[in-house]
């Protein structure tokens, strides 16, 4: 198979699948609000905020290195031992600082002592975790995206499966449920990708080693793993502090967790769900970019780096008239809640800026410009939680969503014009920012004229 047809190949089966796991996501957080409703909803984004925490200083970084050194041709057994070993290192390490933090955490931060039994069921698929993202990251280099996607599927069917049962039949307290649902999914992905990983290395060989792995390791995952930990700490404050926030603006302490769970919980969600199409072609472009580079073939890096720029608004602009169009019937649709469309039409303009955004820092990585990325990350974040702890209380929720705005702006602004500088790319205004622009103002009219006629018909 030619490399651009398996490219295409590839694309298609990692869009498809993310797609289709995005949807069931969505359903299953549809499923698990009528469990726990609104409220319930927050308090799980809660725990999942500061559980991401401990994910991050695991895995940061760890599959990024793994992709780019097989990419390069230097993804030796040496190599992927030394990954799994300081995943593993880092992840062991993690579990224990959240099992025994897990009352401080749950009774300091969560405001909730109960949530400190879930942090620890959640604790314990932190070395699972750790083995699957080095292994995705092998299988991604190798252009196999049947595998990981594959896996995907799997830990997902069963962390619904596992959730809902015990969520139907189980005395343990719904979220200890849903969590011990999570883990089970987490366990059950290693017990599928590790004897794939050793048959396809048995098949296919790997490249002898090289000296000095461990420092190309840390060169690569070393300021990733960092810059994403303060910056997921960050995020975890600014996720702590919203619901704070809103209660001291006036809302009561279930109603401030409300709000949260609908914004966090069912909002976000939905407008992101669009993502699984883009930024599974962004992933892939990250050993392509990565080979072309370390080649010194600037013409190869500019090509892929200009249609993904181009393609991302043709999609976004568009997919952002589909949300301001039907806004209210999703938010009734997949979680029954009136406020959830209300805010769904407000955020919507944001799509096109937060798709490119995400496909820009992936092309960075590929770029070896994770310090960079991670910076204006980190940057956007301390900003956010000032402007959460500073505005929410006064202005609530209203602020949150124009902080939100502000942020991505700032945020794609820096890593877009980054990317503009490293490839030498000419924006060409016309046809990569007004086309799609007009393209999804003529889908918006469209949409809004057939709504009214068959409005007219019934």
């Amino acid at each position: 198979m030619g490399k651009k047809r398996r490219f295409l190949v590839n694309t298609f089966i990692l869009t498809a699948g993310s797609a289709i796991l995005r949807f069931a996501g969505l359903w299953f957080r549809s499923v698990i609000n009528g469990y726990i409703g609104a409220s319930g909803i927050g308090m799980y984004q809660l725990i999942f905020s500061v559980f991401t925490l401990f994910v991050t200083a695991c895995t940061s970084g760890i599959g990024l290195a793994v992709t780019r050194l097989v990419a390069e041709g230097r993804g030796s057994k040496e190599c992927i031992l030394r990954c799994l070993a300081l995943a593993l290192s880092l992840s062991v390490g993690a579990a224990a600082a959240l099992a025994l933090g897990a009352d401080f955490i749950a009774a300091r931060f969560l405001g909730s002592a109960a949530a400190a039994s879930s942090l620890r069921i959640l604790a314990c698929g932190l070395p699972f975790i750790a083995t699957c993202a080095c292994l995705k990251g092998y299988f991604f280099a190798n252009r196999n995206t049947a595998v990981p996607i594959l896996g995907e599927f799997w830990e997902q069917g069963v962390t619904m499966a596992v959730s809902i049962s015990l969520l139907q039949s189980s005395p343990l307290p719904p979220l200890d449920a849903l969590m011990l649902g999570s883990t089970s999914g987490e366990v059950a992905a290693v017990l599928y990708i590790v004897p794939l990983f050793l048959r396809y290395t048995r098949k296919n060989g790997m490249p002898c080693g090289e000296g000095k792995v461990l420092r190309v390791i840390i060169h690569i995952a070393g300021p990733m793993l960092a810059g994403s930990f303060l910056r997921n700490g960050l995020f975890s404050a600014e996720n702590v502090l919203i619901p704070v926030g809103l209660e001291k603006n006036g809302a009561g302490g279930v109603a401030a967790l409300a709000q949260y769970g609908v914004m966090q919980g069912m909002v976000m969600p939905i407008l992101t769900f669009p993502l699984s199409l883009l930024s599974s072609a962004a992933a892939l472009l990250i050993p392509e970019i990565a080979e072309a580079t370390a080649r010194g073939d600037p013409a190869a890096v500019r090509r892929p780096a200009e249609k993904a720029f181009r393609f991302t608004l043709l999609f976004g602009f568009p997919t952002a008239a589909v949300f301001i169009a039907f806004s209210d019937e999703l938010g009734m649709l997949l979680f029954g809640s009136a406020q959830a469309g209300q805010i769904l039409r407000i955020m919507a303009p944001l799509a096109p800026l937060m798709y490119l955004d995400n496909v820009v820092d992936n092309l960075l990585k590929g770029l070896d410009q994770q310090m960079f990325s991670l910076g204006y990350n980190l940057s956007d974040a301390l900003m956010r939680v000032f402007l959460i702890w500073l505005l929410i209380p006064v202005f609530g929720i209203r602020a949150y969503l124009v902080i939100l705005f502000a942020s991505e702006i700032y945020n794609a602004s820096l890593s877009i014009g980054r990317l503009l500088k490293v490839t030498e790319l000419r924006v060409d205004i016309i046809d990569w920012i007004l086309t799609p622009a007009v393209l999804g103002g003529l889908v918006f009219y469209g949409l809004m004229l057939a709504k009214k006629a068959a409005l007219l018909f019934h």
